[in-house]
C-alpha cells in the first residue's frame, strides 16, 4: 500500500473514531499483530486512540493504539447463537 492510501486510511480511521466516541458506540480494532480489542474510546490524540476494554482477555484495561497499527476498525456487534433453531 502506498503512503498516500495509508493517509487515507489513517484520516477515515480518525473521522469514524470522533463519531463511535461522540455516539459511545462500542467497538472493534484488529491491529497489525492480529490483536483483537474489543472497547469503548476514551479519548483521541493526533496519532494514536486510548480504549477501555470491556471484553475479552483485556476486559477492564486501558490501551493506547495507533491508527497507522489498525487494520480493522468497525462497530461491535455481539453475534448471537449459531442454528437458532425452534
Amino acid at each position: 500500500m502506498d503512503k498516500e492510501k495509508i493517509m487515507e486510511t489513517i484520516e477515515r480511521f480518525k473521522v469514524k473514531a470522533e463519531t463511535f466516541l461522540k455516539n459511545n458506540t462500542q467497538t472493534f480494532i484488529e491491529d497489525i499483530s492480529h490483536n483483537y480489542f474489543f472497547c469503548e474510546i476514551v479519548r483521541i490524540d493526533r496519532d494514536f486512540l486510548i480504549i477501555e476494554n470491556f471484553a475479552g482477555k483485556r476486559s477492564g484495561e486501558v490501551d493506547k493504539i495507533y491508527f497507522s497499527d489498525i487494520l480493522r476498525f468497525e462497530e461491535y456487534e455481539e453475534k448471537g447463537e449459531v442454528g437458532g433453531g425452534k
